[in-house]
């Protein structure tokens, strides 16, 4: 293990700074998040954590993981996160994603679909959302936010952690994936959609939601098979992408 690094012009520091820029690492931030990725099979690249910061069992079994340690000053794990329960631990890991082929969908389950979802925080959320109703995988199209940057991994509570990624998608290979899985495509659509069916909703079935200023792309909105929508009332005419489709969630699993 190194010696503790206390500042920010240390070439370690600044390495990590830039990854985290780029995209090319992101950020897991506190102990319990750590445990999270451990638990989820992700290790961690590196880990900076002040004196305490970081529990003796979690130590040795990043070690043993492979990890590397690297003690540090307050100042550096707080120029690497923003977020003050980081508690004096900060991990950097890289970002993963699956091949379509690699996803399984099981004939009683269903996946979501994000099409450019721009926004950080709304990719999370949704992701975050997906998981608690029992989403099976979800993909996200070109123009998606990525879901290991700092806002979206935020949240998502740990989600990206756990359901099953596959990002960078040509809208075409998407909807190729639900017709592999022979899935019904369902579009949440807040203008000519329906609103969801009151009985259970036949699955497979994959739940599509488009990017919150353009909608669908041409791709995903012409192969949608069942367009749902949230009813509204009062003078609201649509919901933000993340909690409409939080809302559709529970709506079309709710007897499973």
């Amino acid at each position: 293990m190194i010696e503790s690094v206390t500042s920010l012009s240390n070439p370690l520091v600044k390495e990590s700074l830039e990854a985290l820029s780029e995209g090319t690492l992101f950020a897991l931030e506190g102990t319990r998040t750590l445990r999270d990725a451990l638990d989820a099979g992700v290790v961690p690249v590196r880990v900076f954590f002040e004196t305490g910061g970081l529990p003796r069992d979690l130590s040795s079994a990043l070690s043993k993981a492979g990890t590397e340690l690297v003690p540090c000053g307050a100042r550096v794990v707080e120029k690497l996160s923003d977020l003050r329960s980081t508690r004096g631990a900060v991990a950097l890991a890289a970002p993963w994603s699956v091949a379509p082929s690699e996803l399984a969908l099981p004939a009683d389950g269903f996946a979501i679909l994000l099409d450019g979802i721009q926004d950080p925080a709304n990719v999370g959320a949704i992701l975050r959302s997906a998981e608690a109703f029992g989403a099976k995988a979800a993909l996200l199209t070109k123009g998606c936010a990525s879901p290991f940057a700092t806002k979206a991994f935020r949240a998502s509570a740990g989600s990206v952690l756990r359901v099953p990624l596959a990002t960078g998608l040509a809208p075409a290979d998407a909807v190729a994936w639900v017709r592999s899985v022979n899935a019904r495509l369902v579009g949440a659509d807040a203008h000519d959609g329906s609103e969801p069916p009151p009985a259970a909703l036949e699955r497979p079935f994959v739940l599509a939601v488009g990017s919150e200023g353009h909608g669908f792309s041409q791709d995903v909105r012409l192969a949608v098979d069942l367009a749902v929508r949230v009813p509204l009332e009062g003078g609201v005419e649509s919901l933000n992408a993340a909690v409409a489709a939080s809302v559709l969630l529970f709506a079309l699993s709710r007897h499973a």
